[in-house]
């Protein structure tokens, strides 16, 4: 069995539908391949204001599927939406949805992410504590240089670990005891550097950088990135685990 993919905007992947007679003579002279699935992908399902281009993909993808169902001696299985597909455009559900950020709990839009429940947190915790004077500076090459007197944090985790450098130098917040700390100087391979002034915190306190409460999303957003990318850039060496 094979599933079929159709290009219908987004130009990534897929036979274009002038192929469709093409796709389909060789289809029949292979005699050994059962066309399981017919899909293609939105390219903007997330922006409301490319309604008009999404729906054309739509209609797009289901002449598609008129003009390939001849071709192919059965009913295949069609799906097209994503996540931000599946609450955007629910009248082309067809007949499977593919949730693909939807299951980490997001959605690309604030109001609906208020519907989902975030599946992971990632957390760390403090190594070490300093007391800062001002003009003193923390971190490689002066990342950051204080100007008045604050306590900083040590936190054992990186860029070798999916926390970016595009986290560092106060773009990038984390969370002890819900308040806010904003990451300084710049992100390492193996720790990062937050401001604690104010906040009661030790050494050994837990450190929250996304979980229940505090948005995956938010905090790419700071950075200048996406979930998708904080999400799946952890990497394996980061413990793992499961609560059921």
């Amino acid at each position: 069995p094979i599933h079929l993919k159709f290009n219908t905007g987004l130009n990534r992947l897929g036979f274009p539908e002038a192929d469709l007679n093409w796709v389909g003579s060789h289809l029949k002279a292979s005699g050994v391949m059962e066309v399981r699935s017919l899909f293609s992908h939105l390219a903007a399902s997330d922006d409301l204001e490319e309604w008009e281009y999404t729906r054309g993909q739509i209609q797009a993808f289901e002449n598609i599927i008129r003009k390939a169902e001849p071709h192919l001696g059965g009913k295949p299985f069609k799906h097209l939406l994503n996540t931000s597909g599946i609450f955007n455009y629910p009248e082309a559900q067809l007949d499977m949805v593919r949730t693909g950020i939807g299951l980490y709990g997001y959605s690309n839009d604030p109001e609906t992410d208020r519907l989902l429940r975030p599946v992971a947190r990632l957390r760390t915790r403090i190594s070490q504590i300093h007391d800062i004077r001002p003009g003193q500076w923390v971190g490689y090459n002066k990342g950051f240089t204080a100007s008045a007197p604050i306590h900083t944090a040590t936190l054992p985790i990186g860029h070798a670990d999916g926390i970016g450098r595009h986290f560092g130098k106060g773009r990038g917040v984390v969370f002890i005891n819900d308040k806010p700390a904003p990451i300084i100087g710049n992100v390492w391979m193996d720790m990062n550097m937050i401001d604690i002034s104010g906040i009661e915190c030790q050494e050994g306190d837990e450190v929250i950088f996304f979980g229940k409460g505090h948005s995956a999303e938010t905090l790419a957003g700071k950075a200048g990135t996406i979930s998708y990318e904080l999400l799946t850039g952890i990497s394996r060496r980061v413990p793992r685990i499961v609560l059921e």
